[in-house]
């Protein structure tokens, strides 16, 4: 496994300051009580897998495409060449394949991974990520998936982690002659606010994110 979009209409913006690494943190991290390890076990499972098949989605993808590879170090300000960095590039499209950053000091520990699934027209239709803690392996401290659609001028995503709990929506672009610029984080499903359920049952809401799958189940394993 080595190498294994702005002016006009915002129609709405709620957002929680939740990410996937602090979604899980809490399971992983301090588990005090003893009904908790099974679920935590399985989790650390899960988001690993998630890895493992995430490598083999990056491997199966650039060996179906003709591609270059660009590499560069990288890092922080504290850990400034704490990586090295190998983007895949296809190379007809210019499109950009895979993403991977391993550790300089240890080669073979994987840093970061992303991958971008690309439709017949050439957009991104999925693309899943994962990331780790720089002093911390037992489990990665993100993980992501996220799928894509287009409805006319309309570009929208929802995003999961790997155990498919639904994370963000997304949408941007243009409906009836508006700049549309909705964010919804995944709490928002879980409450009763008004404006919230006019939202969610609103044509625009309707429009931006027609055709695009309710859950990640298809996708936990990486394809």
């Amino acid at each position: 496994m080595r190498r294994l979009a702005q002016t006009g209409l915002l129609l709405l913006v709620f957002y929680i300051g939740v990410t996937p690494f602090q979604v899980m943190a809490q399971p992983v991290y301090g588990v005090q009580q003893d009904m908790h390890r099974e679920l935590d076990t399985q989790q650390i499972r899960r988001w690993n897998d998630f890895v493992q098949n995430l490598l083999i989605l990056h491997e199966r993808l650039i060996n179906q495409q003709v591609h270059v590879i660009k590499t560069r170090m990288g890092g922080d300000a504290h850990t400034p060449d704490f990586y090295k960095e190998f983007k895949y590039i296809n190379k007809k499209s210019n499109r950009l394949i895979s993403q991977l950053r391993w550790e300089k000091a240890y080669p073979d520990n994987l840093h970061m991974i992303n991958v971008y699934v690309h439709d017949e027209y050439g957009r991104v239709s999925r693309d899943y990520s994962a990331s780790y803690l720089v002093d911390y392996r037992q489990v990665p401290g993100q993980t992501l998936i996220r799928l894509h659609t287009y409805n006319g001028l309309l570009h929208a995503t929802r995003s999961f982690d790997a155990t498919g709990k639904l994370l963000m929506e997304n949408c941007t672009g243009r409906y009836n002659a508006k700049e549309i610029n909705i964010r919804l984080s995944g709490e928002v499903f879980d409450e009763r606010r008004s404006e919230k359920i006019a939202v969610l049952q609103s044509d625009t809401y309707k429009q931006c994110f027609k055709g695009l799958p309710v859950t990640a189940e298809k996708y936990l394993i990486p394809r």
